[in-house]
């Protein structure tokens, strides 16, 4: 069986990750229920549009029902059965906005409001791209942001253009992702571990996932990049009366927040960007960089793992490494069973397991357990289980979201593929010789890229000169937006405010959060009261 590398599709793999574990660590586990029926709103008849104009949309009026039938999910220790609590909508956008006269999609909005009139709104984006918010909404309410922030302001959970219960994009089947994901998509290993064959084997994958998105999404695959989001956000802003926006992105909704102060710096309101990308970073240096804070995050796990005398690994960090090498070795030729005798655990998926519990340092116990079964008893059914939460898929083999079709597409638009063949394979191979876990597993994303049959934005530095306060925040061993990406995003805008916390976890505000980030965010967003540039949260 060959193994697909991590870095093998524009970093999707790992973007998926952080997609699902900003909701698994901080909001508890997503359960979607069906696919909401259309309402009236949803099917409103198109806006009618002069040729080359944008003003229609922003004109249009906004019409707030009471939510379809399973829109919101169902979240550990989360009641969202108050309706009242909750109102939907769905407004028009047109599918390019350089084209505004030709065909539209839907934007799903949900809001929270805070019972004060004339409220101001405050948009989240829980990251990916990919990341539902629409449907996780009642956690942000309830117990994501602080009470004082929920008090403040409107809550308004947008969902992106390709994304949740906004016009979706998609790419695979059900099946057709259980097999990608296992690794078991038709991929044969034909014995050549040259880097010209990885080379093919990454955009031969790519061509495939490229010709799913087109066949099951039309042309609207090519339409769902981070500006055309940015310019809908300012849309959904002005028709729900806000001369601002105020944002709280995490991860990825850093890069959508820094896009949109780009664009439109003037109408900045409070920004906080928690889990930053650094935009002006190519697709090679972002899947180094998180390949480098995976690979940190689990010798932390295992050395961690390794102060307590029942540890699966062993009793220090080099024993412990070896183990785990051997563990994901073992498996590429030999899944595990698990209770499910038609799906074993592969090499895949145990990756997939592994790196997706470092987002969250609450999730390494768990992790630890799954390993000792699969090591010790050769039962890798509970480290599956934590893959298919990972994956967003349910016991009955269907799958919760579109997040990995979204993610796969919106990446290879808003990355471009740089350098040759040959400097690919010299920074895989440098790269490979730094990784003590992950070093096999080092893919080749321009490769990808490259054979991905749509546009691709160039990346460049966002400074949004005139900007309001921008406040970035750095985790210091953050696996999957890297200490630096926040350092070199909060040092290209010009107002950017950096917001340093010690920790291993991908992003860190929330509610009952480190007390010293949680008071900067807030006194911000409530108050805006500027956090010092270069407070350090221990």
């Amino acid at each position: 069986m060959k193994t697909r590398s991590i870095a093998a599709v524009a970093v999707a793999i790992l973007a998926v990750v952080a997609i699902v574990l900003t909701v698994l660590g901080y909001y508890g586990t997503q359960h979607r229920g069906p696919v909401p029926a259309a309402t009236a709103t949803s099917s409103a008849p198109p806006i009618p549009v002069q040729s080359g104009s944008t003003q229609a949309y922003y004109e249009q009026t906004i019409t707030w029902g009471a939510c379809a039938s399973g829109t919101f999910g169902s979240f550990q220790g989360v009641d969202s059965s108050d309706a009242s609590e909750y109102q939907c909508a769905f407004l028009k956008a047109p599918l390019d906005w350089a084209q505004p006269d030709g065909n539209q999609i839907s934007l799903a909005l949900a809001v929270h409001r805070s019972g004060s009139k004339n409220a101001p709104a405050l948009f989240i984006n829980p990251g990916g791209p990919g990341g539902a918010v629409v449907s996780a909404l009642p956690y942000y309410a309830s117990q994501g942001l602080g009470e004082s922030v929920v008090n403040a302001y409107d809550i308004i959970a947008l969902d992106p253009r390709g994304v949740g219960d906004s016009t979706p994009v998609f790419c695979l089947s059900d099946d057709e992702k259980d097999k990608r994901n296992a690794g078991e998509d038709g991929a044969t290993d034909t014995g050549d571990e040259s880097p010209q064959s990885a080379i093919e084997a990454a955009q031969e994958d790519s061509r495939t996932l490229a010709a799913g998105c087109k066949e099951r999404s039309g042309s609207l695959f090519e339409h769902i990049d981070t500006v055309s989001a940015a310019r809908d956000f300012d849309m959904v802003r002005a028709v729900l009366g806000q001369d601002t926006l105020n944002l709280l992105g995490y991860s990825y909704g850093t890069f959508l927040g820094a896009t949109y102060a780009g664009l439109f710096p003037e109408r900045v309101g409070r920004f906080v960007l928690d889990g930053a990308l650094d935009p002006s970073l190519s697709v090679n240096e972002v899947a180094a960089l998180q390949m480098r804070g995976l690979d940190a995050s689990l010798q932390q796990w295992i050395s961690d793992c390794a102060t307590q005398a029942s540890c699966p690994m062993g009793r220090s960090r080099d024993e412990g490494i070896e183990t785990v090498r051997s563990f994901l070795d073992s498996l590429q030729d030999k899944p595990l069973r698990t209770s499910n005798p038609d799906r074993p655990l592969t090499e895949n998926l145990a990756v997939t397991a592994m790196t997706g519990a470092m987002y969250n340092t609450q999730w390494w116990p768990q992790l630890t357990q799954a390993f000792a079964s699969a090591w010790r008893s050769g039962d890798g059914s509970a480290m599956l289980a934590i893959a298919d939460t990972l994956n967003s898929r349910n016991e009955d083999g269907t799958y919760e979201d579109n997040s990995s079709d979204a993610i796969n597409a919106i990446n290879n638009l808003d990355y471009a593929p740089e350098g040759t063949s040959e400097q690919w394979a010299a920074e895989v191979d440098s790269l490979r010789k730094d990784l003590r876990i992950l070093g096999k597993y080092v893919g080749y994303p321009s490769a990808a890229l490259e054979a991905w049959p749509t546009r691709h934005a160039p990346r460049s530095r966002i400074t949004a000169q005139g900007a309001a306060p921008i406040v970035v925040i750095g985790t210091t061993h953050d696996p999957a937006t890297p200490y630096s990406m926040a350092q070199g995003l909060s040092g290209q805008l010009a107002s950017g405010v950096l917001v340093s916390v010690e920790g291993w976890n991908h992003t860190a505000y929330r509610r009952g959060a480190n007390p010293c980030v949680v008071r900067a965010v807030e006194d911000y967003l409530v108050k805006g009261t500027v956090p010092s540039d270069g407070l350090m949260c221990q």
